[in-house]
């Protein structure tokens, strides 16, 4: 437990010291809720969870995505691997250091939802169950994230991550309903259009099988590529 809360508290302030990480992360879901999010036809309580799901997105998206395809070359990050903590711990603290930017990602989002009463448009236990749908999306994705960085281009990892990002979060319905027309299916079956049927479905205090199909379908496939890419990095880098 003390290696795993030092390795979390090292990664928290690594990425803190990086404006360019922290800034747009904390502004961009606040801003774009205030602009479209309050505004949009869902119920309050709804687009709020969406937009913090936008939050943990772009958390995940570039603390793994864009952060470790950058670092698997530098000096420091090859003389962690001669360490002796193990594959399991590593990855647990950057999830754990991925949840503590969540939460000040979310903060702003929360306080402007407090303000306008989006969080007292539902009860506290449709709150409770949206809030475990937000979880359990993130942890999905924080492993989608986690492939990324261990599968991506060094130098490709930001413009690649970018062309993911939005793209998901548009599909997904994170900044509002979506209508593709005959495309329709790929916000259903798409990773973020899944959680977003989640966390609707648990704000009606309801269960969306296919929603929680989808999603373990996609950690499966994610943690797996996420896993192989950490060995492969692993044996190139430091063998």
């Amino acid at each position: 437990m003390k290696y795993l809360l030092e390795h979390t508290r090292i990664q928290f302030l690594e990425l803190y010291r990086l404006p360019a990480f922290f800034l747009p992360l904390v502004a961009l879901p606040a801003l774009f809720y205030l602009m479209a999010g309050s505004h949009s036809s869902l119920s309050p309580a709804h687009s709020l969870f969406n937009y913090l799901a936008f939050a943990i997105l772009g958390t995940v998206m570039f603390q793994f995505g864009v952060g470790i395809a950058g670092n698997r070359n530098d000096p420091w990050n090859v003389y962690l691997l001669t360490l002796s903590a193990s594959p399991r711990l590593r990855i647990a603290a950057q999830l754990l250091s991925a949840l503590l930017f969540s939460l000040v990602f979310a903060l702003p989002l929360l306080i402007i939802g407090g303000i306008n009463g989006a969080l007292l448009s539902a009860s506290p236990s449709a709150l409770g169950l949206g809030t475990l749908a937000l979880l359990s999306g993130g942890i999905v994705h924080g492993s989608l994230g986690l492939a990324l960085g261990y599968w991506l281009p060094v130098k490709g990892a930001v413009p690649l991550t970018n062309l993911i990002y939005f793209p998901l979060s548009f599909v997904g319905g994170l900044f509002g309903p979506v209508q593709l027309g005959a495309l329709q299916f790929l916000h259903s079956f798409s990773p973020t259009g899944a959680w977003t049927d989640l966390i609707a479905s648990a704000l009606r205090s309801q269960f969306n099988f296919v929603a929680t199909l989808t999603l373990g379908i996609y950690f499966v496939l994610c943690a797996t590529a996420a896993i192989i890419g950490y060995r492969r990095v692993e044996q190139t880098e430091y063998h």
